[in-house]
């Protein structure tokens, strides 16, 4: 009996990840078709297009029974994998971060000089400024800490080599690269500690090593790449903390300052991630039942730190506030796409003048499905009349929701289709494509290895990899998303809440993720740097993650005691 009800608990659990999987394939199949941006070309799939109802629906039924068998002999297949070994972690030479980081840090360095002097694109252009004159005032729509990082650096290079930016830009992607070197060679020394494998660790260091989103963003002045390569380690302290916790072991202190701080450090290089701590702090109090207290002081010292040093550093500065129309891309691309579909008659006289008095109408049809920022610095331009009239605003989009739902859907949808859709070659309706490689190279800077900037632009420019059909995966936000919604999901019905509280607070970065103003790559580099350490939870074969962690009086690992079988 106990067996029968252990399986139906399993194909439920199968189940709603089938569904759930089958969802995004069939949405984002219509939207990429819809808008050209499907890595599927061949004139068999071109000739399926878009489908129609009753084709979605049995479609839908199809893709969900295929999803739920593979996902269910999936999961029992890593069940006996899994209950084969029964070995703890174990201790890490002390040398052994040191090794990797060399030899990533050795690699990096040789694609930067290949490309000199690194991608300066995104926003450091507009952050590089506040710090360079002095008559520029500072502004934190972008993090403080990061336009004092990026644009310090960058200056500092200037004022060392003042014919142009390219050695400064050189400095802080040699810096930046630095601190990836560092955080991936955490991430192989926890695998190669967890599964006491060679292999699996060298096989997660070239990952990092080559892997062309990893690569391209390490050497691009977006704040994206610092904030997640503190993300990172903090993720994997995060599941030894929960590891212990459920083993009812003395968890070190050590280890929840050090994911305190790291979260912290997140939170100030990205303002989304602060709201996923509070996400968290959410689910920690409404299903979290060990130790909780401790957990919530240690999300509360976050999001206390956090606000304390992040209004510090705007007072100090003088800085002007960011701006709230980043985060209402959704609501904006809603309104916005109501009334290019329906246009002036789904609003009556009086909701018109409402709506005028914050966007102009020529504005409203200016309209993008894919990208926000047109709509969101149209309304920006207006938002002190938003700020003051802010009730009535909130309640006409409400009360235009009510009245088109599918509308509004159809706009959230198309607004994040290529975040979660694996078959996409991530560009937008104009064709522009998320892995931007800024031309300024070619002005100011010479790249050494003119092939392999060519490499890489390719890849920004036409797509170069919806040519290969495995290899494109490693530059899928979708692929990249199914993974962890995949390894989180197993760790739910394997019942290590290790990993699943660990990359609960992954996917609530992706949720606040999706409220912004596009599915740019850079947002979702975590899931890649993520991508080799699920792997070793779904593949390495190790009980290491199961309920067998005991501490051995070692000193010489962690300070006081470590781990060990």
């Amino acid at each position: 009996m106990k067996r029968i009800s252990v399986n139906k608990r399993k194909a439920a659990l199968t189940g709603g990840l089938a569904l759930l999987l089958t969802l995004m394939q069939i949405g984002g199949w219509q939207r990429s078709m819809k808008y050209g941006s499907s890595v599927h070309s061949h004139e068999i799939f071109l000739n399926i297009g878009v489908l129609e109802g009753w084709q979605c629906i049995l479609a839908g039924v199809v893709e969900w029974i295929i999803f739920s068998v593979l996902l269910y002999l999936f999961f029992s297949f890593l069940d006996k994998r899994c209950s084969a070994a029964g070995d703890g972690p174990f201790k890490v030479p002390k040398y052994f971060w040191a090794l990797t980081f060399v030899l990533l840090f050795g690699i990096y360095v040789i694609w930067l000089v290949g490309c000199y002097p690194g991608f300066y694109n995104y926003d450091g252009g507009s952050q590089l400024i506040q710090v360079m004159y002095e008559e520029t005032p500072y502004d934190a729509h972008h993090p403080l800490l990061h336009t004092f990082i990026v644009g310090g650096i960058i200056t500092l290079g200037y004022h060392i080599r003042s014919v142009d930016l390219s050695f400064g830009i050189f400095l802080y992607c040699l810096f930046q690269m630095g601190i990836c070197a560092l955080s991936f060679g955490y991430s192989v020394r926890f695998i190669f500690r967890y599964t006491r494998r060679r292999l699996l660790a060298a096989s997660a260091l070239v990952f990092y090593a080559i892997c062309p989103p990893i690569v391209m963003f390490a050497m691009s002045t977006t704040k994206d790449t610092l904030c997640f390569a503190a993300l990172l380690p903090a993720v994997l302290k995060l599941y030894e903390i929960y590891r212990a916790d459920t083993d009812g072991q003395t968890i070190v202190k050590r280890d929840w300052i050090i994911a305190g701080l790291l979260l912290t450090l997140s939170c100030l290089l990205r303002n989304n991630i602060v709201y996923a701590i509070a996400l968290l702090v959410v689910f920690t109090l409404l299903f979290y039942k060990r130790r909780i207290k401790g957990q919530l002081v240690l999300l509360g010292s976050v999001i206390v730190l956090y606000l304390i040093i992040n209004t510090g550093l705007i007072r100090a500065f003088d800085a002007a506030p960011g701006s709230i129309t980043e985060a209402l891309s959704v609501p904006f691309q809603q309104i916005a796409r109501l009334y290019v579909e329906e246009g002036e008659e789904a609003f009556d006289s009086e909701e018109r003048e409402l709506l005028y008095a914050a966007i102009e109408p020529e504005m409203l049809s200016a309209y993008n499905p894919v990208i926000s920022d047109t709509i969101k610095y149209a309304f920006w331009r207006h938002l002190d009349t938003l700020k003051e009239n802010k009730w009535e605003y909130i309640l006409l989009w409400a009360r235009k929701g009510l009245q088109y739902p599918k509308i509004y859907l159809d706009s959230f949808l198309d607004n994040t289709y290529q975040a979660w859709y694996p078959g996409t070659v991530l560009k937008g309706k104009s064709g522009n494509p998320y892995f931007d490689i800024s031309g300024w190279q070619e002005e100011c800077g010479k790249p050494r290895l003119p092939g392999l900037y060519d490499y890489y632009k390719e890849i920004g420019e036409v797509c170069s990899y919806r040519k290969y059909p495995a290899v494109r995966l490693f530059f899928s936000i979708g692929a990249m998303l199914w993974v962890v919604i995949i390894t989180w999901v197993y760790g739910l019905w394997s019942k290590d809440r290790s990993l699943s509280w660990a990359l609960l607070p992954v996917l609530l970065v992706c949720v606040t993720n999706l409220l912004g103003p596009v599915s740019e790559v850079r947002y979702y580099l975590i899931l890649f740097y993520l991508f080799p350490v699920c792997m070793v939870f779904l593949f390495g074969r190790q009980a290491s993650f199961g309920s067998k962690l005991v501490q051995e009086p070692d000193v010489a690992e962690d300070g006081q005691n470590g781990w060990s079988k």
